[in-house]
């Protein structure tokens, strides 16, 4: 009797577990798809504003997006134990460490950097909660912020301007990195290429300035 009892306890006791891990499985999963869906709609805001932002403001970090909350830098408290240093996140996608990047440290040709004095030099342009920047029906509560570079492909030597004259391979597109990041720290983010575009308009002949998303890389490592 007492070995049955042992028994359908150790059994008892592997359905728990079982049961736990797909629960912590199924909730990953979910918080995935969620900061996934948060970041591309934080994409989605910033190009909407960029179709008629002057590009070389954004570029040089004197411009931001409106209802950003603050300046691109300092402290936010995501939840009760998460905290984002705006300043130190941009350090990172600069020249992967925390503190302060020197010009010579972001012209530093590495693997992910390669272009040299080309490199781009992020500058955050949407950040803040992502229910404050825009109606929504159902936000997600998540932190989302979006930084804006210079393609590297333009060899102009200056990653503060976009090529007005539209001579080099990368004129006219801007890179993004987009993040979301939950109240329990959880990450998602994503590069993407921005393209100007021109959207036709239907009444008149000629056409409108747009935004069209050219490519987009998923980033599974976490920011820091």
């Amino acid at each position: 009797m007492l070995l049955v009892t042992q028994l359908v306890a150790v059994l008892a006791l592997s359905l728990l577990l079982v049961l736990f891990v797909h629960h912590l499985i199924v909730r990953n999963h979910r918080d995935g798809v969620t900061l996934e869906f948060a970041a591309d709609a934080a994409l989605q805001l910033a190009s909407l504003e960029l179709e008629t932002a002057d590009w070389n403001a954004v570029l040089s970090g004197a411009l931001q997006a409106p209802g950003v909350d603050g300046a691109p830098a300092g402290v936010r408290p995501i939840g009760p134990d998460v905290a984002l240093d705006l300043a130190a996140e941009t350090h990172v996608l600069n020249c992967g460490r925390r503190t302060a990047c020197s010009e010579a440290d972001r012209n530093a040709t590495t693997m992910r950097r390669p272009w040299g004095v080309n490199n781009p030099h992020w500058r955050l342009f949407l950040y803040g909660r992502l229910a404050s920047l825009a109606a929504w029906e159902h936000p997600a509560d998540a932190y989302v912020l979006v930084w804006i570079a210079d393609d590297g492909r333009e060899r102009d030597d200056d990653p503060d301007q976009d090529d007005a004259l539209g001579m080099e391979s990368g004129a006219g597109i801007l890179r993004a990195y987009a993040l979301a990041v939950s109240p329990g720290g959880g990450r998602r983010g994503f590069e993407a290429d921005l393209l100007r575009a021109c959207r036709p308009l239907v009444t008149i002949s000629g056409c409108r300035p747009g935004i069209r998303v050219q490519s987009r890389r998923d980033i599974r490592a976490p920011l820091s």
